[in-house]
């Protein structure tokens, strides 16, 4: 029991990141009904994907990964475009952690009158989770269960001292038309995908546990999702100079909506509790990430568990993302838009890709059948085709205007 209790904080802090914090503002400027009811669909549909691609997964034995079943399903042409396609989409993901991080802890000590250069945040972040990565699935573990609690108390207390200042008619206001430009970024605030391979390791390959920690863990960020964003959208407005429209406009949105949510409670300790939260947000989906990463290269370059090869994968996880978010420290809501479109790729038209081949290319046996059939198989696949427009509909306006 302890360990699937564990198994769902893993698949809980996974999707809970840096959507947690640019949710409100994505989706909040078309009206609160809207979010909802798109967040909701978005949760069901990637939950049921999760189940096909832990199918998909279950076809070959433990500890493989993406690589392991492209080589195998979609031959050496499907497994040399998931090198790329995951590679792209995970240190991207890496990227906008680093830099989100670096963000909320700079604006701590900025409180405190201490100046440190970004530069040596972002090292020090990185080497903390690379030690925890080190020390094995277990460490890390049990690191995020005490980060994944401490953000469920952060939320409470931030809900608790915000409930009072919430207005109706803030809630209220807005479009409230279909915000399918937000679906990107809401599809990629649910990405746990790339964990499930090392939570088949970790829950032993018990099929029910799986299936319990996937959709428990998955629905818990749900729930939280519309919280945060029925508490948010009731204390700030859409528009104005602080409202959630000119926050998504802006390069340093962690740190705009933290001010803003300062603004609106009155409590002079609220703004450290709001970032405090919000790094618990980005920290528990960046240990997950990081894990899924470090056992994808595993999995594509076939290490065993020796000393070097474990440097070799941590130096290979963390370097080049950190390189990166130095030399770019301002790209998080562009680098999570970005993603959102590798995401759809890698964790929408993939695990159908994979799970189709299995299924019914190859006819293999597995002891374990995603409730879809071939239809809604299609259907998800259209599905995530719709948001690869869209977001590369998005990018060329960002482009050309």
């Amino acid at each position: 029991m302890k360990r699937l209790i564990a198994g769902i904080f893993m698949v809980t802090g996974t999707t809970i990141g840096g959507g947690m914090v640019v949710l409100p503002a994505v989706m909040g400027v078309y009206g609160y009904f809207s979010a909802i009811l798109l967040l909701t669909l978005i949760w069901l549909l990637n939950t049921m994907i999760a189940l096909v691609f832990l199918e998909a997964n279950c076809y070959l034995p433990l500890k493989t990964s993406f690589i392991s079943l492209s080589r195998r399903f979609l031959g050496s042409y499907g497994s040399a475009f998931c090198w790329m396609i995951t590679l792209v989409f995970l240190y991207t993901i890496m990227c906008v952690y680093i830099t989100g991080v670096t963000e909320i802890i700079s604006s701590f000590m900025e409180t405190i009158s201490i100046s440190v250069p970004s530069n040596i945040i972002s090292v020090l972040a990185v080497l903390s989770i690379s030690v925890v990565l080190f020390r094995g699935i277990r460490n890390v573990s049990q690191i995020n269960q005490l980060i994944v609690i401490g953000m469920f108390i952060l939320l409470a207390s931030l809900t608790a001292i915000l409930i009072p200042n919430i207005k109706l008619s803030f809630i209220l206001d807005g479009s409230n038309i279909l915000p399918y430009m937000a679906l990107p970024i809401g599809f990629t605030s649910f990405g746990f995908l790339v964990i499930i391979p090392s939570l088949r390791e970790f829950l032993d390959d018990n099929i029910r546990q799986l299936k319990i920690a996937i959709i428990i863990g998955s629905l818990i960020p749900l729930l939280l999702y519309l919280l945060w964003i029925t508490v948010i959208m009731g204390v700030i407005p859409i528009d104005g100079d602080s409202g959630l429209q000119g926050i998504l406009q802006e390069s340093e949105s962690v740190k705009l909506m933290s001010e803003a949510l300062h603004t609106h409670s009155g409590y002079p300790i609220f703004a450290w509790l709001v970032k405090l939260f919000m790094l618990f947000a980005i920290m528990s989906s960046y240990i997950g990430i990081s894990l899924g990463l470090y056992d994808f290269l595993a999995d594509g370059f076939h290490t065993k568990e020796q000393m070097n090869d474990k440097i070799k994968l941590l130096a290979l996880t963390f370097m080049p993302p950190l390189l990166i978010a130095l030399v770019l420290p301002r790209l998080y809501i562009l680098g999570l838009g970005f993603a959102g479109l590798v995401s759809t790729i890698l964790f929408g038209l993939y695990p159908v890709m994979l799970t189709w081949s299995a299924r019914y290319r190859h006819q293999l046996k597995t002891k374990y059948h995603a409730p879809v059939n071939r239809f809604f198989l299609v259907l998800i696949a259209l599905f995530a085709f719709l948001i690869i427009f869209i977001e590369l509909y998005s990018l060329m306006l960002d482009f050309f205007v």
